[in-house]
This record gives C-alpha cells, structure tokens and sequence, in this order.
C-alpha cells in the first residue's frame, strides 16, 4: 500500500510504501467506518488537504476525519485513520508531524 501526504502545492507530496501489517490494520480501520450524508470540509489550496491510501486498484482519501472511496464517504470521527497513518510517516518527514497533527481534531 503507497501513502501519499497531500500537503504541497507546486511540489511533489510526500509518499511512502506500508508494510503489509500496517497494510492491514488501515485497511481494517476503513472497512469499519460508517456511512455519512456529510461532505468532507473543503480542503485549502495549500497546506494539508489529506492522505491518499492506494491499495492496488483502490484508492480512497482520508481527510479531517472522513473517508472519501469510491465515490462514498464515510466518517472516521475519532481520525484513527489519519492518526495511524500520521504515526507511521517516515522520519524524512518528521518536520511535517506537527503541521499535520494540527489539524488532526474536530473542526
């Protein structure tokens, strides 16, 4: 499973390769989220705007606490999601950690 961190604008995101047990427990998380009628928040033009998990063929975005995947969403209201995977950022990228662990909370 590739990671990307969608945070630049104008420059390549950062994105990293999961190993297959970490592969599995997001794939676990985000086979339990619920449902949702609500649209994600709109995400700005520059600075973090999510991550997006692909998985073979499949791809979904996880962002402030929603899963956007095949066209529906579904809410992560704790943001375990995007907390594991924050968690799980390579150390190059350690001076995002704090950027994106901001806006890991409750709009």
């Amino acid at each position: 499973m590739v990671i990307e961190l969608d945070i630049f604008s104008g420059r390549p995101n950062p994105h990293w390769t999961v190993d297959e047990a970490t592969a599995t427990v997001v794939r676990d998380l985000v086979g339990r989220v619920s449902p949702t009628s609500a649209s994600p928040p709109a995400a700005p033009d520059l600075g973090y705007r999510g991550f997006v998990c692909t998985d073979g063929t499949d791809t979904w975005r996880v962002y402030r606490g929603f899963v956007s995947r095949a066209g529906a969403v579904f809410t992560d209201a704790s943001f375990s999601i995007e907390r594991l995977l924050l968690q799980g950022m390579p150390h190059e990228y350690e001076a995002l950690h704090t950027r994106v662990a901001s806006k890991l909370k409750a709009p």
